[in-house]
């Protein structure tokens, strides 16, 4: 029984290794599979790989969002022109659309077409990463016409800030809420970061 155990531990961990982790997040999950087989049950070591796996892939998701965020910042004050999508001028979806396809996610051209993507977040439940969406005059209220997306989030208040470009100010930082504008034509969240490892 512990024969098979190791045998399919060191599969285990062959494959997350190959597959999902940098060198040095591959010699500590060797170290870690290798440590808990005489520990663990057979039935046990699946669990444990997963657990391993999910960890990376958060790991792997919060370096993707300071990659976004990163890249984001470099645009601050380019113009807004409606219909741009950058980089020396974007409006509000032709710049989420530059940011992320930069790490290989391909976005819908509008914001009414990108809300229709990825999973659907509650407000106190917004990352980094994640986009979030308003009316706007040109869309009419309670209709998408205005997408950012998150920066930072201070969890002790529920505050958050996103990066967009507005017509107003071009590519700008904006707190939210804010008591006024955003707060009142705010529509929802999506977050469209793919849930799974990330190069």
């Amino acid at each position: 029984m512990k024969k098979i155990a190791a045998v399919t531990a060191s599969a285990f961990t062959i494959i997350l290794s190959v597959f999902f982790f940098s060198p040095s997040q591959k010699s500590i999950a060797e170290e870690t599979i290798e440590t808990s087989v005489a520990q663990t049950p057979a039935s046990g070591l699946a669990q444990l790989a997963s657990e391993a796996l999910e960890q990376n892939i958060e790991e792997s998701n919060l370096a993707l969002v300071d990659r976004l965020k990163d890249f984001a910042s470099k645009f601050l004050g380019r113009r807004y022109v409606w219909g741009s999508i950058g980089p020396k001028s974007f409006d509000c979806s032709g710049f989420t659309s530059y940011v992320f396809r930069n790490e290989g996610i391909e976005l819908p051209r509008t914001s009414r077409m990108q809300y229709r993507v990825g999973e659907k977040v509650n407000r106190n439940e917004l990352k980094a990463g994640d986009l979030m969406f308003f009316s706007s005059p040109r869309s009419g209220k309670g209709r998408v016409g205005h997408v950012a997306m998150v920066v930072d989030v201070n969890e002790a208040d529920g505050t958050c800030t996103f990066i967009h470009s507005s017509s107003g100010k071009g590519v700008n930082l904006q707190k939210f809420p804010d008591g006024g504008y955003y707060s009142r034509n705010f529509i929802g969240a999506k977050r469209v970061i793919p849930q799974q490892p990330v190069a």
